[in-house]
């Protein structure tokens, strides 16, 4: 089995509270990750968050759409029930067409942010069920449909290079899986999620499939090294901070799903380690839990640390994936 894909998930820390400054360095890093060859450029919607500023996902992947010329960028995630489907269709062509044909709509209901949804007036039901009508419309359009319901005759302009764009999905409803797995979407997991939750959403997949393994996409935080030790000396002040936050956010109450507020669990499940340990991960994500693609995000709110870890996944960690 060939080695997940090498993916970067765009968070655009701010450890200064400079909104601006962070948005400049985030792009700075998506041109050094494909110069690097990063096979996938990740960036996803995130509102009212001071320390990941991208309320803007989708102006942010126009910007990313001129800087890159090689790796597919893509959203993880964009979220349907708080767009209108017929400007997020137009967006996501155009997004298309500026990136000559290379990118990947990913998307959730947001249910992992019901504070978000409430300031829309979206509980998590609603939300669900407004992800999925919105999306039909928008994909409906993308796919050239004429129609949109009430029998209103539209036709998209301008269309998107691909056909179809393709399509990932952060879930785990059974409802949602099933339309996945019934359209041949991919799946996308957070970097919190536990590996058994991802496991349950894939066997839930293959069953609206008809078998058929989904396209994975894993989002996972990362740290390594020469040493174990100096993978975790980066790693564990990031993750410190981040399970506080956790904690005030109300995110991973349910430690079965999600380890979000467990610094243990943080290091134990990310890519944390030695350059040797971690590429030895690396492959288990794939060989063991059907990762077809990993997005890693480094550890670390400061630039020249981050570009660090990045750099080293590509210098040190490819190399040892390619020898199989």
């Amino acid at each position: 089995m060939a080695a997940p894909r090498l993916g970067y998930l765009c968070l655009s820390e701010n450890p200064t509270a400079e909104a601006g400054r962070a948005l400049i360095r985030q792009f700075v890093l998506v041109r050094e990750a494909e110069r690097m060859g990063y096979d996938d450029i990740w960036l996803g919607e995130q509102h009212f968050d001071s320390q990941w500023p991208q309320g803007a996902a989708i102006a942010m992947l126009g910007y990313m759409a001129a800087v890159t010329n090689k790796s597919r960028i893509g959203s993880m995630v964009c979220l349907p029930a708080l767009h209108d489907p017929i400007r997020l269709a137009e967006e996501v062509a155009t997004l298309d067409l500026l990136s000559k044909g290379r990118f990947n709509l990913g998307v959730a209901s947001g249910a992992a942010f019901p504070s978000v949804l409430a300031v829309h007036g979206l509980q998590l039901a609603s939300a669900r069920e407004r992800m999925h009508a919105n999306l039909s419309v928008t994909l409906g359009l993308l796919a050239g449909a004429a129609s949109l319901p009430g029998d209103t005759a539209l036709k998209l302009e301008p269309r998107p290079a691909q056909s179809p764009v393709p399509v990932w999905i952060a879930c785990d409803d059974d409802t949602s899986l099933d339309i996945a797995g019934q359209n041949g979407w991919g799946l996308m997991a957070a970097a919190t999620h536990t590996l058994a939750r991802v496991q349950k959403a894939v066997e839930r997949y293959k069953q609206a499939s008809g078998g058929k393994a989904p396209a994975l996409m894993l989002a996972r935080f990362a740290s390594t090294a020469s040493t174990r030790e100096e993978a975790l000396a980066v790693a564990r002040p990031y993750f410190d901070s981040f399970a506080t936050r956790a904690l005030a956010e109300g995110w991973g109450r349910n430690r079965e799903t999600s380890f979000a507020q467990d610094v243990d669990a943080l290091i134990a499940e990310s890519l944390i380690g030695s350059h040797h340990e971690v590429a030895a991960r690396f492959k288990e994500m794939g060989e063991h839990y059907g990762a077809t693609g990993i997005a890693i995000i480094p550890t670390s709110a400061q630039f020249d640390t981050h570009k660090h870890i990045l750099a080293d996944f590509v210098d040190e960690i490819r190399p040892m994936l390619d020898e199989d």
